[in-house]
């Protein structure tokens, strides 16, 4: 075996040396030195068997060390790992935080429109039942006007057929009026002529007084004329 500083070298049959750690290999000259001096005062039999065993503690603590700088970085790299975790994680919970704010203002707005809509359906149904009171009002109204129209219509024909044998029978009193009239006539100016010869056959008037009578009688006549006119003229008005 050789020590040097900084290096120790281990020579084993068919074996190869490596380089030491730069703390094992500090250590490995303070063992070195010590060694020397136990061999200088004492002999090299002292340390010969000690040797090996000591080499063999500081290539395992070189490896120990080269372990340790391994886990070492692969903690550096766990915590990276970690800190990207935790950033993720924290992004992640940010976002999960806000869709779930979302989420809960979807909800209070949908649960605003379902009312709004269910006051809208509450109104339109209020809506409805009213125009459907409003259409059976209307629909009575109509069945009233309805029968109310056949009840005019029905007066309406009573009334005209009433207004027709009004007429019928006034134009019948026409008819009778003009014979009574004619048939009036013709007995007046008989009874006249009846008059006049029997004036004629009394005492002899004077041309004045046999006037006047003859005037009076014209009068008289003309009066029924009149009287009969104005009876048919009263009954027109009464049917009317």
């Amino acid at each position: 075996m050789e020590l040097e500083d900084g290096v120790v070298y281990q020579e084993e049959p068919g074996g190869s040396g490596a380089v030491m750690s730069e703390r094992v290999s500090g250590l490995a000259g303070s063992i070195y030195r010590e060694f020397e001096r136990l061999i200088g005062r004492y002999d090299e039999e002292v340390v010969k068997e000690l040797m090996p065993l000591v080499v063999a503690v500081l290539e395992n603590l070189d490896s120990v060390f080269a372990q340790d700088q391994e886990h070492q970085v692969e903690l550096e790299l766990l915590r990276d790992d970690n800190e990207q975790l935790i950033t993720q994680y924290e992004r992640e919970k940010a976002l999960r935080k806000h869709a779930e704010e979302k989420f809960i203002e979807f909800e209070d707005s949908q649960e605003q429109e379902k009312k709004d809509l269910q006051t809208r359906v509450e109104s339109l149904e209020s809506q409805t039942r009213q125009l459907e009171l409003k259409a059976k009002n209307y629909a009575d109204q109509i069945s009233r006007l309805e029968e109310r129209e056949a009840e005019l219509k029905k007066e309406y024909n009573a009334l005209h057929q009433r207004h027709t044998e009004m007429i019928h029978n006034y134009m019948e009193h026409l008819e009778r009026t003009k014979l009574h009239q004619l048939s009036g006539s013709e007995q007046l100016e008989s009874a006249v002529h009846s008059r006049i010869r029997d004036a004629g056959r009394e005492r002899p008037l004077s041309g004045l007084r046999w006037g006047e009578r003859v005037t009076s009688s014209l009068r008289s006549c003309c009066r029924m004329e009149w009287k009969a006119a104005a009876d048919g003229i009263v009954f027109v008005a009464a049917a009317e």
